[in-house]
């Protein structure tokens, strides 16, 4: 049964990955510059910026995902407070909902080296673009009514700190932004069952110099 089970997960791995590939790679197949761009439903990530361990194979599954309504898992955001006023680059905090984490993770080590190892071999693992995610996962969509992303980033740290140059784009609308957080929990590579995506509520804030 324990076979029967890996291969299960297997065959869902196997599927995901493919689905993924097919978005990030058919962009530069068709000769556009936006990865995914020449499939129909491919997410736009070209513009989003990675921290850690987070890949864009992960960000594209969770982009490909429709958003589970739970409030009591949705993504809070702790720092900045709604109206306020941030002058200088500041942290975004944010946690996970409270019951986030109480969903079904999946098999462990073993089924991950009997899908990986077995199905894609040494040589597909070190190519990809990452290792596999295990975990809460971050992506931070900050906008205004006239630009919905003016900067995104996938993450999976609880807190965010722009660069200068990432201040400095947020500095340069003028105007109040949005920021949301939308949280998917990932087991091996895949969201597991219930793990989202969640997306919190929006918080809005002013950048001053």
């Amino acid at each position: 049964m324990k076979l029967v089970s890996r291969l299960q997960r297997a065959a869902r791995i196997a599927a995901a990955s493919f689905l993924v590939s097919g978005w990030l790679y058919s962009g530069a197949c068709s000769g556009s510059s936006s990865p995914g761009s020449g499939m129909t439903g491919a997410p736009d990530i070209a513009d989003v910026i990675y921290v850690g361990s987070a890949t864009d194979e992960g960000l594209a599954l969770l982009l490909g995902s429709k958003v589970v309504e739970m409030p009591s898992s949705t993504p809070v955001i702790t720092s900045p407070a709604e109206g306020a006023t941030l002058s200088g680059p500041s942290e975004f905090s944010y946690r996970i909902g409270a019951m986030a984490l109480r969903t079904p993770r999946g098999e462990a080590a073993g089924a991950r080296s009997f899908a990986w190892n077995e199905l894609f071999g040494p040589e597909r693992v070190a190519s990809a673009h990452g290792s596999p995610m295990n975990g809460p996962a971050f992506l931070l969509t900050f906008s205004t009514p006239s630009n919905s992303k003016i900067l995104r980033v996938f993450t999976q740290e609880t807190s965010y700190s722009p660069a200068d140059a990432e201040w400095q784009r947020l500095l340069a609308t003028g105007s109040e932004i949005k920021l949301t957080v939308t949280l998917a929990i990932f087991d091996e590579g895949l969201i597991v069952p219930q793990g989202g995506p969640f997306v919190s509520a929006p918080v809005r804030f002013s950048p001053q110099p």
